[in-house]
């Protein structure tokens, strides 16, 4: 769904599905969800009239290239796109996954000193390309701190002008799946995985109370998963007490998963979020993978 008279789009979707019957007249009722980071973009469509997902596209950014030559590859999509490239949405959410981020009570927390969390956090300060974001989650009373490229948060701020426009980090979305998932499995204390290339995020939620959301890198999943048991043990849990849902780049088959199933008999595959719907073609695809896109929409409404 490109616009080849104006643009060439030099990024191919490793992914897009959708209703080809979307009509853009449709974007002023309708909300677009973005996820940007390092490793990849993502869109998905919500109709806001019976919160709807209709369409979805997942590019992944080539990591040999610089920031810059990224945010050039990454605004061709935008302008060349015949969706993205509208100003009319009624309201974008952008989740951004990026690596500095600090989650502060609310009582705790001072709009004058976002700067010095990240410090505290990170035990370095944000780069001067980058500008410090926060907002609030009143779910689990507290606030998040972030940092993203101040070149892409003016373009995108620029080029969605008209629309409602709002920022999270990326965890954001994965708490607040995280809190949805104990209505849907009906149980008292879930663990939830978001895995990433070299990474994941452990989200440990008890009665729809947050208890933990934190990141780590690991190399071998046999650390991974030490990383899981340590962090649980830390926390007074045993494995048997906790329900295991596993999201983003994992299947049952995959290594990482493997390895969790000889120590957590809780531990299952997750699915997409049952607050949203989906139409036939978005029904189709993972729905774990992309669950922190879809609950993007589920931050603020």
């Amino acid at each position: 769904m490109a616009n080849t008279e104006n643009q060439v789009i030099e990024i191919i979707p490793t992914l897009l599905v959708g209703d080809q019957t979307f009509d853009p007249a449709n974007i002023p009722s309708s909300t677009l969800c973005i996820e940007i980071g390092d490793q990849q973009i993502r869109f998905c469509i919500v109709k806001e009239e019976n919160m709807e997902c209709v369409w979805l596209e997942d590019y992944t950014l080539d990591q040999t290239l610089t920031q810059e030559e990224l945010f050039e590859k990454v605004k061709r999509v935008f302008t060349g796109h015949l969706l993205w490239s509208s100003s009319a949405w009624k309201s974008v959410r952008v989740a951004v996954n990026s690596g500095l981020f600090s989650l502060v009570p609310s009582l705790l927390f001072d709009e004058q000193n976002t700067t010095g969390y990240l410090s505290f956090s990170a035990g370095n300060a944000p780069s001067r390309q980058d500008i410090v974001l926060h907002h609030e989650l009143p779910l689990v009373h507290a606030h998040t701190v972030f940092s993203m490229r101040q070149s892409w948060h003016e373009w995108i701020l620029n080029h969605f002008r008209s629309s409602h426009l709002s920022f999270y980090h990326f965890t954001s979305p994965l708490v607040i799946g995280a809190l949805v998932s104990h209505l849907e499995h009906q149980e008292i204390r879930i663990v939830s995985l978001y895995f990433e290339k070299d990474q994941f995020t452990l989200t440990l939620t008890e009665s729809q109370q947050l208890i933990l959301c934190n990141r780590f890198r690991f190399k071998e999943v046999h650390e991974m998963a030490y990383i899981v048991l340590f962090t649980l043990g830390q926390l007074g849990y045993e494995p048997e007490e906790v329900k295991v849902l596993c999201y983003g780049e994992i299947s049952a088959t995959a290594d990482a998963y493997q390895e969790l199933s000889h120590f957590l008999p809780g531990l299952q595959i997750g699915s997409r979020p049952t607050t949203l719907k989906y139409n036939s073609q978005c029904a189709e695809v993972p729905g774990h993978r992309y669950f922190g896109l879809f609950n993007t929409y589920l931050v603020s409404s």
